[in-house]
């Protein structure tokens, strides 16, 4: 990983199978956004995503989005369904943005630190975009301190604190 990209190195080769004769050889280089491995994706006509009751520590929910020429909101909902307060979707900041990792803000609302330990749904509203995932982090930058498995450059340890306040 570098940056935010996963850079996979790929070869091939025609010939025919057993045979030491030499064939066409090719090495390649593939690449992928960060936790681009799949996606939520949404037309004109807007898609609508909402989790499993989920527990965090956190205090700041990011999103890996690709909606640049659409819009992503979001709610939260307790056990039941309802809306918590003031985590509308109408008060939801508007993502417009291509990025991978992108604060959600709800006005009058400084962060999730309210509902951190209690189980919540999020509902994702989003339209003409891709949403490739969605954390909770303690840090208002956004380091989602998930393993990184092989690391990268700029990686120091075993989880991700690319983006963290206290790296």
């Amino acid at each position: 990983m570098k940056g935010d990209k996963l850079y996979f190195y790929v070869s091939g080769r025609k010939g025919v199978p057993g045979s030491r004769s030499s064939g066409v050889c090719a090495t390649g280089l593939a690449t992928l956004r960060r936790d681009g491995f799949a996606s939520m994706d949404a037309g004109s006509a807007q898609g609508t995503l909402t989790t499993r009751p989920v527990r965090f520590s956190g205090k700041h929910l990011f999103v890996n989005v690709a909606a640049a020429a659409g819009e992503l909101r979001v709610e939260a909902l307790d056990e039941r369904g309802e809306l918590i307060g003031l985590f509308s979707r109408a008060n939801c900041e508007p993502v417009r943005a291509d990025a991978t990792r992108v604060p959600v803000r709800w006005k009058g609302v400084s962060d999730l630190s309210a509902l951190a330990g209690k189980p919540v749904k999020f509902r994702f509203h989003l339209t003409k975009g891709c949403l490739y995932a969605f954390w909770v982090s303690p840090d208002a930058s956004g380091a989602s301190h998930g393993y990184m498995a092989a690391g990268g450059p700029g990686f120091t340890g075993l989880t991700d604190t690319v983006g963290s306040e206290a790296k």
